[in-house]
């Protein structure tokens, strides 16, 4: 049993003998290369969006400058005014307007003419 126990321990010393030896120093590199792996990943996505939204963008602009020209082209609906039958337009009766005599022109003209020709 003793043999048994030695050649199970010599088995055992044997398997892990590998583990012990492996390298520990790759397992900082390796998360690393997933950090960077999950950054560029991330930038792409980002870019992709950017890229969508650009997209989306441009779409929304394209559409309002066709929705603007189509808007010129509709004409405005011209009103129309309903025309009744024709009626003179009314008399205005002139003796009841104010009235400058020919004479109290003549001396404001006078007067007018007078002071323009005064120059000093």
């Amino acid at each position: 049993m003793g043999v048994l126990l030695v050649l199970l321990g010599l088995g055992v010393a044997a398997i892990a003998a590998p583990v012990t030896a492996q390298d520990y120093r790759g397992l900082p590199l390796q998360q690393e290369a997933g950090r960077v792996a999950d950054a560029q990943a991330a930038r792409s996505r980002d870019i992709a969006l950017t890229n969508e939204l650009s997209a989306l963008q441009a779409r929304v602009q394209g559409d309002q400058a066709l929705g603007d020209v189509a808007a010129l082209r509709v004409s405005p609906a011209v009103p129309v005014i309903p025309l009744g039958p024709y009626t003179p337009p009314p008399k205005i009766d002139v003796s009841k307007l104010a009235t400058i005599p020919d004479t109290t022109l003549a001396q404001s003209n006078a007067r007018v003419r007078a002071a323009a020709d005064n120059r000093r």
